[in-house]
């Protein structure tokens, strides 16, 4: 009897341990799922609102300039009241080229789209610049008899008239500083005196002069002394080539050359040299 009661009362023990061991397991999972409850159940904090003032500060606001929208080739000086000379011979000094400086510099890449024209659309080169013999001025371009002939660039037209072994001549004194000619034309269409546009017609293609076939002899000058037209257009494209002309008189020779096209600040530090 006294063991039977010893025996009941451990039992008795063990389930009253095993209820507490439950309710402790029961506790510690619903504190774990209190601790995992998604937000969006959870109880919204609201803070209190502040408004911040902003600085009054006023930004500067920039006029809108539509003449940003259109770029504009650069222009010199040039000298447009012609003397007799001027208008009888293709060699002539212009006084306003290497006024100030012994140096100038043009700039082809700064010339705008619209602003040149090659002399003669679908020419085809038959003598460039020096020839056999190295004494060749200029670029002689044929297509075929009283082709139209074009103006190279924006000017003014110094001389038009027929002038020994060049046959009927034109001279155009240009805005950027150089002159063309065109020589043993056909035809001449302007006179001393008149303003051209890039691409206007000015004359046809002829043998005046001493010539051999039709053909266009083209010249670039600057203050009257050439140089060689492949500095200032691909005569195989037609187009004109994006470089800077670094054109030097020094004892009365003029030399030049062309160079990649040059930052400002680079073309101020050559016209001081």
């Amino acid at each position: 009897m006294f063991f039977r009661t010893k025996r009941n009362n451990i039992y008795i023990w063990l389930l009253l341990l095993g209820l507490a061991i439950n309710a402790t397991i029961i506790k510690a999972i619903s504190l774990k799922k209190s601790k995992t409850i998604p937000p969006a159940l959870k109880e919204e904090i609201h803070l209190p609102s502040r408004q911040i003032p902003l600085p009054a500060i006023e930004f500067p606001t920039f006029p809108y300039d539509t003449e940003l929208d259109s770029l504009v080739s650069p222009r010199k000086a040039i000298t447009t009241r012609f003397t007799a000379r001027d208008i009888n011979h293709v060699g002539v000094q212009d006084p306003e080229r290497f006024k100030s400086s012994s140096t100038e510099i043009i700039d082809l890449s700064m010339i705008q789209e619209n602003d040149y024209a090659f002399p003669l659309p679908g020419g085809k080169v038959i003598s460039p610049y020096g020839g056999r013999r190295k004494y060749h001025s200029g670029y002689d371009i044929k297509t075929f008899p009283n082709d139209t002939i074009l103006a190279a660039f924006d000017g003014v037209v110094r001389l038009a008239k027929p002038y020994a072994a060049y046959g009927n001549v034109i001279v155009i004194r240009h805005y950027n500083g150089l002159e063309t000619v065109y020589s043993h034309n056909s035809k001449n269409f302007v006179k001393p005196g008149d303003v051209v546009k890039a691409g206007s017609p000015i004359g046809l293609t002829g043998r005046t002069g001493r010539a051999t076939t039709a053909h266009l002899h083209f010249e670039i000058r600057i203050d009257g002394v050439h140089f060689n037209p492949n500095y200032v257009f691909n005569f195989h494209r037609h187009t004109l080539k994006k470089e800077c002309l670094i054109c030097k008189k020094e004892n009365g020779r003029i030399t030049v050359k062309p160079v990649l096209a040059l930052p400002n600040y680079l073309l101020d530090k050559e016209k001081m040299k």
